[in-house]
């Protein structure tokens, strides 16, 4: 992982760029200098790694609520003649 500064970013935009995508480096760009938020420059295949990761995260939690109504008795229970009548609709 490197800290660069925008100017730095500017002036070594290939090298950067490069060593993001051939050895998989971190490029943390400060803009700190000018009251702007800083930023991450990532390899697309981490990025979408770590959206995907997020998705997973947001499906466990998901279940973990499910788990938790289960728990609490927050249930609807229907028959199959019922379900299947619902399908139908």
């Amino acid at each position: 992982m490197q800290a660069i500064s925008v100017s730095e970013a500017r002036q070594n935009f290939k090298k950067y760029c490069d060593d993001v995508v051939e050895n998989n480096d971190i490029i943390i760009v400060s803009r700190n200098g000018n009251g702007k938020e800083n930023m991450v420059w990532i390899d697309l295949n981490y990025y979408n790694e770590l959206q995907k990761a997020k998705e997973n995260l947001e499906y466990v939690m998901k279940i973990d609520e499910s788990f938790n109504q289960l728990e609490e008795g927050k249930v609807v229970t229907k028959t199959m003649e019922e379900l299947e009548a619902m399908a139908n609709e």
